[in-house]
């Protein structure tokens, strides 16, 4: 199934974006930020006859957070999400994989995300929620830019164009990928551009994306690309 991302709609209220989506798709990924925060929008989704997942928050979220009492907030910020997730009827929920200030604090960033990864199945329990969590672009910061993290039974959240930024797209292919993110770039910045737009090789991708039943999100920054992909996805047999 492709679904599109409310990001592209990002300057409208989510039942503006959600009116649009619905005119293209079955399915929407509620990027929960600004006008489309979950949390003030509740109830919205539910007005539309769509499939949803929904991406986490990301201001003021590290699961990685080297502080236990952030790190222990992000988590519960994550549990909340997974109960409107529930209410909704959302199966998927992505989540960055968190971030650090400092080199020297990796180390501790990381022990960190792998006692956070260790909590998710309490969260989540029997809700029928997957929580993905989704490759990060080539910026210092960020944790998981490289297929160095292990998973345990939590999903994974391919974003392609990320992964083209940091030159290891085969790398993470061979992972259970749950859910992807599609958009392209030149593999120098973070585009959010249509399939097509960049130097990705999507077509090297066509097998993985035609056997894998998680949802092929585009994501991307413009509406106006939207439409550019859905033909891209069309013409390599995509649906």
């Amino acid at each position: 199934m492709i679904g599109i991302s409310s990001y592209a709609f990002q300057d409208l209220p989510l039942s503006q974006a959600l009116d649009n989506i619905e005119q293209i798709s079955e399915c929407a990924e509620i990027f929960s930020e600004g006008l489309h925060d979950i949390f003030r929008n509740e109830q919205t989704p539910l007005s539309y006859d769509l499939k949803y997942s929904v991406h986490a928050p990301t201001t003021d979220l590290n699961i990685s957070s080297i502080r236990e009492p952030i790190r222990r907030a992000s988590l519960e910020l994550v549990r909340q999400t997974v109960d409107i997730c529930i209410k909704i009827d959302a199966e998927v929920l992505v989540v960055h994989p968190g971030y650090f200030s400092y080199s020297y604090d990796l180390p501790a960033a990381k022990a960190a995300l792998n006692n956070s990864i260790g909590e998710f199945a309490d969260i989540t329990g029997d809700t029928g929620v997957q929580i993905c969590i989704e490759n990060m672009p080539d910026w210092n910061c960020f944790l998981f830019r490289h297929p160095d993290i292990d998973l345990n039974e939590t999903g994974f959240a391919l974003d392609v164009g990320h992964a083209n930024t940091t030159g290891n797209l085969n790398e993470f292919i061979k992972y259970d990928i749950g859910h992807f993110h599609l958009h392209d770039n030149y593999g120098e910045k973070d585009e959010h551009s249509w399939i097509g737009g960049g130097n990705i090789d999507f077509s090297s991708l066509r097998d993985v994306l035609k056997k894998s039943r998680g949802i092929k999100v585009l994501e991307h920054r413009n509406s106006e690309y939207i439409k550019k992909s859905m033909a891209a996805l069309k013409k390599m047999g995509i649906k």
